[in-house]
Protein backbone atom coordinates (compact mmCIF):
# COMPACT_ATOMS: atom_id res chain seq x y z
CA UNK A 1 0.00 0.00 0.00
CA UNK A 2 1.79 3.00 -1.07
CA UNK A 3 0.64 6.65 -0.47
CA UNK A 4 0.77 9.14 -3.34
CA UNK A 5 3.92 11.56 -2.94
CA UNK A 6 3.65 14.18 -5.34
CA UNK A 7 0.92 16.50 -6.73
CA UNK A 8 -1.71 15.07 -8.81
CA UNK A 9 -5.03 16.50 -10.11
CA UNK A 10 -8.18 14.56 -9.02
CA UNK A 11 -11.64 14.23 -10.90
CA UNK A 12 -14.37 13.61 -7.90
CA UNK A 13 -17.77 12.83 -9.14
CA UNK A 14 -20.26 12.99 -6.69
CA UNK A 15 -24.37 12.19 -7.67
CA UNK A 16 -24.64 15.49 -9.58
CA UNK A 17 -21.55 17.39 -8.07
CA UNK A 18 -18.51 17.02 -10.14
CA UNK A 19 -15.24 18.87 -8.99
CA UNK A 20 -11.59 19.26 -10.17
CA UNK A 21 -9.10 18.96 -7.00
CA UNK A 22 -4.95 19.49 -7.26
CA UNK A 23 -3.89 17.60 -4.01
CA UNK A 24 -0.39 17.62 -1.87
CA UNK A 25 -0.20 15.08 0.26
CA UNK A 26 2.72 16.17 1.31
CA UNK A 27 1.56 19.44 2.67
CA UNK A 28 -1.94 17.72 3.43
CA UNK A 29 -3.15 20.62 1.21
CA UNK A 30 -6.29 19.77 -0.80
CA UNK A 31 -7.35 22.79 -3.16
CA UNK A 32 -10.50 22.59 -5.32
CA UNK A 33 -10.03 24.67 -8.82
CA UNK A 34 -13.66 24.22 -10.22
CA UNK A 35 -16.54 23.20 -8.63
CA UNK A 36 -20.01 22.66 -10.24
CA UNK A 37 -21.64 23.49 -7.28
CA UNK A 38 -19.85 26.12 -5.63
CA UNK A 39 -22.50 28.68 -6.60
CA UNK A 40 -25.27 26.50 -4.57
CA UNK A 41 -23.06 25.32 -1.56
CA UNK A 42 -23.33 26.60 2.04
CA UNK A 43 -19.91 24.94 3.07
CA UNK A 44 -18.04 27.10 0.58
CA UNK A 45 -16.75 30.17 1.92
CA UNK A 46 -14.14 32.65 0.58
CA UNK A 47 -12.67 30.29 -1.97
CA UNK A 48 -11.81 27.25 0.15
CA UNK A 49 -14.15 24.34 0.30
CA UNK A 50 -14.01 23.69 4.14
CA UNK A 51 -12.56 20.37 5.12
CA UNK A 52 -16.34 18.34 5.91
CA UNK A 53 -16.95 18.90 2.01
CA UNK A 54 -17.94 15.49 0.43
CA UNK A 55 -15.24 15.95 -2.31
CA UNK A 56 -12.43 16.95 0.44
CA UNK A 57 -13.97 13.76 2.01
CA UNK A 58 -14.00 11.64 -1.49
CA UNK A 59 -10.57 12.79 -2.04
CA UNK A 60 -8.77 12.42 1.12
CA UNK A 61 -9.89 9.14 1.62
CA UNK A 62 -8.24 8.12 -2.15
CA UNK A 63 -5.13 9.90 -1.58
CA UNK A 64 -4.19 8.86 2.19
CA UNK A 65 -5.92 5.23 1.28
CA UNK A 66 -8.01 5.67 4.45
CA UNK A 67 -11.08 3.51 3.41
CA UNK A 68 -13.06 3.79 -0.29
CA UNK A 69 -14.40 7.04 -1.05
CA UNK A 70 -18.14 7.54 -1.77
CA UNK A 71 -17.47 9.25 -5.05
CA UNK A 72 -16.37 8.38 -8.59
CA UNK A 73 -12.39 9.47 -7.97
CA UNK A 74 -10.35 9.66 -10.68
CA UNK A 75 -6.26 10.67 -11.42
CA UNK A 76 -5.59 13.14 -14.57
Amino acid sequence: MRLISETVKLSVSLKNIKALVIVNPVMKKFDVVDCSNMNFCRRYISKRCLPQCPIIVAAKDFVFKRRKPKADVRVI
